[in-house]
């Protein structure tokens, strides 16, 4: 069985290589690829952005500092033509286009082609500097590939073609200038071979490990949603959310005002006994599934269920200020039945109920199999209410009734409470509206 409880987690454990489609570095499941690609995006969208300025600045810092060096009047004039109406308005461009909608869905290729238009067009502005030396060129094809894989972030395959472009388009020119020596032609293979070798592998390496921890976080993101789901389904949202900022304190709040309803199912242990173990508890199951749904539906936090008797608030641990009416709603349309709800031997299934409202405190105390629970005489008195009321009746304690004006009291009745003696009650009377209730509220209580 335990085994059968860990199956669900040993995908986070498979190796990336079985899951990526060989060196394209490419999820097979299209659907994962999708959601790879879309966090990839959220996550450098602010690298783009950067890098884009930090070539802008480079350009600029660059261009001041090699100018004194431009020693011929059409090296000085040709500079300024490309590197401020081409080179920097390329990156403006690509920056102002990174604030579109569009940009999401284009960004690496973007950023590819731009990339690829300065290392062509470098290549040619190069060729035309004669006052500089040759280096100058290899120099700035080395710059501009590293922005691929360092600043920009590009996928491996894109860092690949962008080092096989600077290759394609600077070698030839290098091995065809009859002004570059042969050392220099050395030197720019050496160098843009072995730089952008080294981006491949730098890239390679990254994205794997980028993939990979992409897949741990989502994993780690589906646990985190089921064990989310499984302290739901014992917690209330609120408290779950205070525990996991609670570091390890006491959960325990002090409500003024809530109502308290307690459900019980009369008969119950008549009916264990006349049927089996697997079929009574099917039935309560079924009962309580449907108390669930009104609980919700009338916006009740279940507490929890005490032997066949249900047990709910209105009013914690989110404050409602209608919470009686809230209770009392949920009463009512419990108490009505529910024709599909049997007890094995086909009898229907009979309840009466208590709703008493007042101060509680409620919280999570205790270090194992923890749950929230309410505390304090509101609670006992709903308790005793239930167990006094008769079977398809519903009691509510006298402050309950003075804050119902959606459904009718009957006349106080005295009944003698555990505890507390003698005690004045209502019984719940469903009536057709709010207005028809206070009119029968107003008859049988003139005060």
């Amino acid at each position: 069985m335990i085994e059968g409880i860990a199956t669900p987690t040993t995908p986070a454990e498979r190796s990336v290589r079985q899951r990526l489609a060989g060196l394209r570095l490419r999820f097979r499941d299209p659907a994962l690829e999708k959601a790879y690609r879309e966090d990839r995006f959220r996550h450098n969208l602010g690298n783009v952005r950067f890098a884009y300025l930090a070539g802008i600045g480079l350009w600029l810092g660059w261009g001041l500092l090699l100018r004194p060096y431009m020693l011929a009047i059409h090296d000085q004039q040709l500079d300024a033509r490309l590197r401020f109406g081409v080179f920097i308005p390329l990156l403006i461009l690509g920056y102002l286009f990174s604030f579109t909608s569009v940009f999401g869905r284009v960004w690496e290729w973007t950023s590819f082609a731009i990339a690829v238009a300065t290392l062509a067009i470098w290549v040619v502005y190069s060729s035309k500097i004669l006052t500089l030396p040759a280096e100058y060129g290899y120099v700035g094809v080395i710059l501009i590939t590293a922005f691929a894989y360092t600043l920009l972030r590009l996928r491996f395959f894109l860092v690949v073609l962008t080092a096989l472009a600077a290759a394609a388009f600077y070698l030839p020119y290098a091995f065809t200038a009859k002004y570059i020596v042969p050392v220099s032609e050395t030197l720019a293979t050496l160098y843009i071979v072995s730089f952008g070798v080294l981006g491949c592998l730098s890239a390679y390496w990254v994205e794997r490990f980028t993939r990979d921890l992409f897949l741990r976080q989502r994993d780690l993101d589906q646990e985190r949603t089921r064990s989310d789901g499984l302290l739901l389904n014992i917690l209330p949202q609120a408290v779950v959310d205070q525990l996991k900022t609670s570091s390890g304190q006491r959960i325990a709040q002090a409500f003024d005002d809530v109502s308290v309803l307690f459900v019980d199912a009369v008969g119950s242990t008549e009916q264990a006994a006349r049927t089996t173990p697997e079929a009574f508890a099917e039935s309560l199951d079924e009962l309580f599934r449907w108390l669930d749904q009104l609980a919700d539906r009338h916006g009740l936090e279940k507490i929890k269920t005490i032997g066949d008797a249900y047990m709910a608030v209105a009013g914690a641990p989110v404050a409602n200020a209608d919470h009686a009416n809230a209770a009392v709603g949920m009463a009512l349309e419990v108490n009505a039945g529910n024709e599909s709800l049997r007890w094995p031997s086909g009898d229907p299934i009979t309840v009466r109920g208590g709703v008493a409202t007042g101060p509680v405190v409620a919280g999570v105390i205790g270090e194992r199999k923890f749950a929230y629970d309410v505390w304090g005489d509101t609670v006992n008195l709903a308790s005793r209410l239930q167990e006094a009321a008769t079977p398809g009746e519903i009691l509510i304690a006298p402050r309950t009734a003075e804050l119902v004006d959606r459904y009718g009291c009957g006349p106080a009745q005295t009944v003698e409470i555990k505890g507390k003696g003698p005690t004045q009650v209502r019984a719940l009377i469903d009536l057709g509206s709010p207005a028809e209730a206070r009119d029968a509220a107003a008859e049988l209580d003139p005060s």
